[in-house]
């Protein structure tokens, strides 16, 4: 197997055709690891240098994708997923027959190429990925592998209703009932063309939830605003889109963003309005979503990463995510930042655990 790098703009690009082709041919890719994807986010939030390993067979076929960048760390060069973190999942890209050859040859040309990166940083890898037991075959390098994140998701191969419970099945009857009886109320799916107005509605939804909490929302930076004006775009042209909302006398007072990709269904973020606190605008809508997507043929529900309460309301089961990291041995920069990447794991945990009791949610 041959491995080559990709390192200029134009990579992107020119790699249009094969990478879709090796997405479709992957039967555990997410929309995270799609070429729409890394387009986007290259475009409106790059960091550091491209890097797009590339591994061919001897026919000279693309059979295996790693896109990544080299950035400043600390005091290091770190080596880590183009996309992340917006990203929920990150992965290699290739058919699952090839998973083991492309890990070890990427594996390979890292060890090999090992002057260019400080250290390598790979989160939010799934916990089954034939990555998630990258091991670069050096004495000189040491990998370690963390549990990152939960990511909750709903089963739809049966009636979800019964595994979210009696109580949380109440309440969405009740508060259906209230909403519709106050108000006139429309659900809908927002159409291409609505796209420019709808992504406004959720910004602000979202974003002015998180200030009165006295943090910034997802969407606070504009560069991520513009990312995900192109990235919806994207989706919707290859039909992955689906931002719901819920119109309340003719305004959207809650927005569901999700991407749709064959059997499962991605919610990625979300607003609603506070003011309609008291209606449950965000788990009446979210159960719309949810009763449309398994409608539409989804077997998953996936609610991305985040172990929040209320995902455990709905009777979600849980995966775990990894995260990666290779280390130097006997390097002081590669030490330094593996340093760091110890004390932001274990202020993210703290920080996770006071949002939990601050807001009624479980320790992470």
């Amino acid at each position: 197997m041959i491995v080559d790098a990709l390192d200029d703009e134009g990579a992107l690009d020119r790699l249009a055709d094969d990478w879709r082709a090796l997405f479709d041919a992957a039967p555990t890719a997410t929309p995270f690891q799609s070429w729409e994807w890394a387009r986007a986010w290259w475009s409106h939030c790059r960091r550091g240098r491209l890097l797009i390993l590339c591994a061919r067979d001897d026919e000279g076929a693309l059979v295996g994708l790693l896109p990544l960048v080299v950035a400043p760390y600390r005091f290091a060069r770190r080596l880590t997923f183009l996309g992340a973190p917006e990203a929920d999942y990150q992965d290699l890209l290739c058919a699952p027959a090839h998973a083991d050859a492309v890990r070890d040859a990427f594996a390979a040309w890292l060890a090999v190429t090992a002057r260019g990166w400080d250290i390598i940083d790979l989160p939010d890898v799934r916990e089954d990925s034939a990555l998630a037991t990258l091991a670069p075959p050096s004495p000189s390098l040491a990998a370690r592998r963390f549990i990152h994140r939960i990511c909750p998701y709903l089963p739809l191969d049966g009636d979800w209703r019964l595994a979210a419970g009696t109580k949380l099945r109440t309440r969405l009857r009740q508060q259906n009932r209230r909403i519709a009886r106050d108000f006139h109320v429309a659900f809908d799916l927002a159409g291409a063309d609505e796209l420019p107005h709808a992504l406004d509605d959720l910004f602000y939804l979202h974003d002015s939830r998180w200030r009165r909490r006295g943090l910034r929302g997802a969407f606070t930076r504009p560069s991520v605003r513009r990312f995900h004006r192109e990235l919806a775009g994207r989706f919707a042209e290859r039909g992955w889109l689906r931002l719901h909302r819920l119109r309340v006398d003719g305004k959207t007072r809650a927005a569901f963003y999700c991407f749709a990709d064959g059997a499962r269904v991605y919610y990625y973020l979300s607003g609603f309005d506070l003011g309609l606190g008291r209606y449950s605008p965000g788990a009446v809508l979210m159960a719309r979503a949810v009763e449309e997507a398994q409608s539409a043929g989804a077997r998953v529900f996936d609610l991305l990463r985040g172990d929040e309460n209320y995902k455990r309301e709905w009777g979600a089961k849980e995966r775990r995510t990894v995260r990666v990291v290779v280390t130097k041995r006997r390097n002081l920069r590669s030490w330094l930042a593996s340093t760091a990447i110890a004390v932001e794991r274990a202020a993210a945990v703290a920080g996770s655990r006071l949002r939990n009791r601050l807001w009624g949610h479980r320790r992470a």
